[in-house]
């Protein structure tokens, strides 16, 4: 079997070392032309969507299971930090509300390798990740921006706009949030929308800045002014800061979040921007002092029914449109991987195509729908205030927050991939 995996993201990298570990060979074809950034880069540093971009990602049990099946999992801890609670504040670092993750995850993950959540830069994972695939031999191919798929009676062809194309028995779009696979297939009603809210992602050396943080991952909140601020110390010597707020899409805003190229312009506006919103010093030091920022308008997608059509299966951002919040996007992703893993290593054969795909919708869907209306309800707390005010909007958290952590509440739920699928197979139809 041959499979066409479209995008090199972290999903798609994962997505192709995953059926290469179960025997399916593949390749990697993505939209990103290294010789155009090259020439329009003026003799700037170049940037490219596996390089220095993005800012931390925290892994939650989830996607650290599925790390682990692929064996990626103690190289991932090598470049992490363990992130073993979560704060929320009002915008001034005022009432700390915490959520002990550690304990709440081990009511779920048996595994006490697993039950911290990790905190590793996006451009380290995916640098684990592409250097995994490139190990294992998978081929990738540049400058391939998809155009058009065709379902065909035994195969499906990917069409590129510089006219070549790329035949397999399966197509699988990991392409993210603005999916041209996606697109292409469920049509553009299907498509990415935009949320609203603007955000800026900030990466910087707390030890030559001299920052302390004492929050691993804190939220720093103004409900009424419908502002946020998360923090993450990826390791005692690097941290993460995002700046969410309403607005247009900034301009310079890419599909692949590519860095400001005025880094002093934007650092400095940003930081007064966050000094205006009245946040702790060390908050606004990590954005004046960030020596990557780049910005990320909010997308989010409409909901699907199935995450597959004819050969053409989407997995990750380009399947279940997430709005960031504390990891939960990257592990259903994550998630994605693991179901087509263990899903292929017990169907490997071309014949059972059809019957994966169903497997995968029928088991994916529930449970990324789940997740992605968990996620966008906690980003309208976020962004909403009670008509009591501000501050019983912050009691209502505390409160939801001791729940989860006396055990009354379930923050949320691990897809346990191998238990799922067996049970799914075992429930086929006997030929």
């Amino acid at each position: 079997m041959n499979v066409v995996v479209i995008g090199t993201g972290l999903v798609g990298a994962a997505t192709a070392f995953a059926l290469h570990k179960a025997g399916i060979a593949c390749t990697l074809y993505d939209q990103v032309d290294l010789v155009a950034a090259a020439l329009n880069s003026n003799g700037t540093p170049l940037d490219v969507d596996f390089g220095d971009t993005g800012g931390s990602v925290l892994l939650a049990p989830s996607a650290t299971r599925v790390l682990k099946s692929l064996g990626l999992f103690d190289e991932v801890v090598a470049q992490s930090s363990t992130s073993p609670h979560i704060h929320w504040y009002k915008m001034d670092g005022s009432a700390a509300v915490q959520l002990d993750v550690v304990p709440l995850n081990a009511r779920m993950e048996p595994d006490p390798e697993l039950q911290a959540p990790l905190q590793i830069l996006r451009s380290k994972l995916h640098n684990i990740l592409l250097r995994a695939c490139q190990q294992a031999g998978i081929r990738m191919f540049m400058g391939k921006k998809l155009v058009r798929v065709e379902e065909q009676a035994y195969s499906v062809r990917a069409h590129f706009a510089d006219g070549s194309t790329a035949t397999g028995d399966l197509l699988v779009g990991a392409d993210g949030i603005h999916s041209a696979t996606r697109r292409a297939t469920f049509g553009e009603s299907s498509k990415s929308q935009f949320t609203g809210v603007l955000g800026y992602i900030g990466v910087v050396d707390l030890v030559a800045n001299n920052i302390k943080m004492n929050e691993t991952c804190g939220f720093y909140i103004d409900r009424v002014k419908k502002e946020l601020v998360c923090t993450f110390r990826v390791s005692e010597q690097i941290g993460a800061i995002n700046i969410m707020t309403f607005h247009e899409p900034d301009p310079e805003e890419t599909e692949g979040w590519r860095p400001y190229s005025d880094l002093p312009k934007h650092s400095a506006r940003l930081a007064e921007l966050v000094r205006g919103w009245g946040v702790p010093d060390h908050v606004e030091q990590m954005i004046r002092q960030a020596y990557r920022i780049s910005p990320a308008s909010i997308y989010d997608l409409p909901d699907l029914d199935a995450y597959h059509k004819g050969r053409t299966v989407l997995v990750g951002d380009a399947a279940h449109g997430m709005v960031p919040n504390a990891g939960l996007g990257l592990g259903t992703g994550m998630e994605d991987v693991g179901a087509l893993f263990e899903l292929f290593k017990r169907l490997p054969d071309q014949k059972d195509v059809h019957s994966v795909l169903n497997i995968y919708s029928k088991l994916r869907v529930p449970q990324a729908t789940l997740n992605a209306n968990r996620s966008r309800e906690m980003a309208k707390q976020y962004y909403s205030s009670s008509v009591l005010g501000p501050s019983f909007s912050h009691f209502l958290l505390r409160a939801g927050i001791f729940a989860f952590n006396h055990n009354l509440m379930k923050f949320y739920s691990i897809f346990d991939c191998p238990k799922e699928v067996e049970k799914a197979i075992a429930s086929m139809p006997r030929a």
